[in-house]
């Protein structure tokens, strides 16, 4: 078979590289994104690009046919059919080999749940019942493998109705067929508009708020607008439209609110460029037209295909976040499965010398889609088959899948808008005690409750009660902010600070994830909002001074203020790994976690209570023996995550906290006490 860098339509005289190159704009920027590569925040922009390619090239098509009066359903269902279905069920059959050698049991079922969706072309609506709240966007949409087919399925919704309304329009509509899509356009996006406001999910997956995207490219096909007759207003055109994209790829992030308006910045920039290549050459197009562009753009559909599920699957395999030498492996995988996909699989169905009839493709078509139904079912019906385990492994299996939901979320303030003190969610044991114990900090706090909780209950805190204050992700500083826009990390900590002042509280303990030691996730605020960009350097810098002002304050009025040393933090999620390791561990796939917690992070926090007169509570006392530290008890994740400790295992901390919270004058008989058992690596 000859490779080739052009689509199997060059041949004809309508035939437009720089549509291709425009694919290629689209889909790069996806790619990127989903892999997490620096600087593609707005990746995600390119499906809309894509929508009005799609609704410009189907409807020149569709228009041509209807104007020359050979309009068929069945030819144009054909045209579809050979170009969605060979790559998708490939993508399809070979993603469940691979989630059956991957995927426990529950997530197995997960994975049956959407194939059957997506084969049906409703995969919008799965995920939008399935994402998590947040959708798209949700961490725990990550690990779903066909999340990305959510817009084929938009598509494909969008041409079973759109083909016989514009043969009525053009029947019937005469010359209102133009005026009449513009109005539906509008309403759609004014739908989205709304729904982007009030219903989010709905906007983002839906049919109806989407529709204007794809009749934004119709419009153009019909010749909506009139012709650019100049170069000059070519040139401008494509270069304001490719702006308009670049604007959205690169200043978008998952914080955006979208599609909404801002929707208008990729759909209408791929609009603008598609609009001057209909009357005549531009740089843009030249540009576009380039060779090895065309190429990316001629096998984006596979591109598009194969990327997410190498990615996800990826992640499954190291249970984690995929270093910069992975990715870069990720991503020339998914353009040589790409090449490979459109090669073998799409060219032999696509084009006018395909040997494939009419008949054969509507039968391929039946029969993948009945096979790959069955396989969803199959899989669903037999609850993940959890027989391709032995006993030991199926159980090892079933305990560390258990320890990923092992975590109390009782006190939480997460994004909760803090405008006084009543506003923050206090947990609080024993009210009417005149003496407290603050715990003060983020999800790092929250993980101690259960064992706070015994500790109170055995009595061990003496004749103290317990205010725990949690905000998750955020640090306990005024003047910074986690660059997540729904996060008040600054108001929250002026409030609950203001609440550790009281006469009943004469002890402070301030725990809290050093993410931001690894991770530029903290920005100097006012109000909750960024006013500046600062470095991992200055993010550190800057919470250490705020840190060590709150201790001096605590301590001037007459506070006992402990302080937390950093939990460690691992490079993989712990049960996701343990599972690895249970089901692959026995062919030598099995891996070890790393812990990435910076030591000078330690040194400066120790400093810190040093130089303020605070006491240091170091968890590493209980979980660690030199460098080693336990991550797992007979092949059991103790962790719920990568840096959470499991509610059921937290009690590993039990002897170290409880030593020092007890005052002073208590703590002498502690010291002499056994450690518990198994608390060491």
């Amino acid at each position: 078979m000859r490779l080739t860098f052009q689509s199997t339509v060059a041949r004809s005289d309508k035939y437009r590289p720089d549509i291709d190159g425009l694919r290629a704009i689209a889909v790069i920027p996806v790619v990127l994104y989903h892999a997490r590569v620096a600087g593609f925040t707005g990746g995600f922009v390119g499906v809309d690009v894509f929508y009005v390619i799609s609704g410009y090239l189907i409807t020149s098509l569709i228009a041509k046919d209807i104007l020359l009066g050979n309009f068929s359903f069945v030819s144009f269902y054909e045209r579809r059919i050979r170009r969605i279905f060979p790559a998708l069920f490939a993508v399809l059959f070979l993603c469940t080999l691979a989630a059956a050698v991957l995927f426990v049991p529950k997530d197995f079922v997960a994975f049956g749940k959407s194939v059957i969706a997506v084969t049906f072309f409703v995969g919008n609506e799965f995920f939008k019942r399935t994402g998590g709240s947040g959708g798209y966007f949700d961490r725990a949409a990550e690990s779903q493998v066909l999340l990305h087919a959510w817009s084929l399925s938009v598509e494909e919704q969008f041409y079973l109705f759109f083909p016989t309304t514009l043969l009525l329009l053009a029947r019937w509509g005469k010359g209102r067929l133009n005026r009449i899509l513009i109005v539906v356009a509008i309403a759609s996006f004014f739908i989205s508009l709304w729904l982007t406001h009030y219903r989010a999910l709905i906007a983002f997956y839906s049919l109806i708020p989407r529709a204007w995207e794809l009749l934004l490219g119709a419009l153009l096909a019909m010749r909506a607008a009139p012709q650019l007759k100049t170069r000059l207003s070519r040139e401008i055109a494509a270069l304001v439209g490719l702006g308009l994209i670049a604007c959205a790829v690169f200043l978008y992030t998952e914080e955006t609110t979208f599609p909404g308006w801002r929707a208008l910045l990729p759909c209408v920039g791929a609009w603008l460029i598609m609009y001057a290549g209909e009357n005549g050459s531009s740089s843009v197009g030249t540009i576009l037209s380039f060779r090895p562009l065309v190429f990316v753009g001629v096998i984006s559909y596979s591109l598009y295909l194969w990327h997410w599920p190498i990615i996800v699957f990826s992640r499954c395999f190291s249970a984690g976040d995929l270093s910069g030498v992975q990715t870069t492996v990720v991503i020339l995988l998914s353009f040589v499965m790409a090449f490979v996909s459109f090669e073998f699989v799409e060219r032999p169905f696509r084009g006018r010398r395909s040997p494939i009839t009419r008949g054969q493709i509507y039968s391929f078509g039946f029969a993948a889609s009945a096979l790959s139904i069955a396989l969803g079912f199959a899989i669903l019906l037999h609850h993940g088959f959890p027989g391709r385990y032995d006993d030991a492994t199926r159980q090892l299996v079933v305990e560390n899948v258990a320890r990923k939901s092992d975590f109390q979320e009782v006190c939480s303030n997460w994004r909760t808008e803090v405008h006084s003190v009543a506003d923050i969610n206090f947990c609080e044991l024993g009210s009417d005690s005149p003496k407290k114990i603050m715990f003060l900090g983020d999800s790092h706090v929250q993980q101690l409750y259960p064992l706070i909780k015994k500790l109170y209950d055995d009595g061990d805190l003496k004749d103290h009660g317990v205010v725990v204050a949690v905000e998750n992700a955020c640090l306990p500083a005024e003047h910074l902010n986690s660059i997540d826009q729904r996060l008040h990390c600054d108001a929250f900590t002026h409030f609950a600070l203001m609440r550790a002042e009281a006469p009943d509280i004469d002890t402070v303990f301030i725990a809290f994830n050093t993410w931001f030691s690894v991770h530029r996730d903290v920005c100097p605020s006012i109000d909750g909002k960024c006013v500046g960009t600062i470095s991992v350097e200055e993010a550190r810098a800057s919470f250490l001074r705020e840190l060590a002002e709150h201790i001096r304050q605590l301590r001037s009025d007459g506070k006992r203020v402990i302080v937390s040393l950093p939990f460690p933090m691992y490079d993989k999620s712990i049960p996701d790994l343990e599972i690895r390791n249970a089901v692959l561990g026995r062919f030598g796939l099995g891996g070890v976690a790393k812990d990435i917690t910076l030591p000078i992070m330690r040194d400066q926090l120790a400093s810190v209570a040093e130089a303020t007169g605070a006491e240091v509570f170091d968890p590493r006392e209980s979980l660690c023996s030199g460098k080693n530290c336990i991550t797992e008890l007979k092949g059991v994740s103790i962790y719920k995550d990568d840096n959470h400790i499991a509610a059921s295992q937290i009690g590993i901390l039990g002897g170290d906290l409880e030593m020092v919270l007890r005052p002073t004058v208590h703590r002498v008989e502690k010291i002499s006490n056994v450690r518990p058992e198994g608390t060491k690596a």
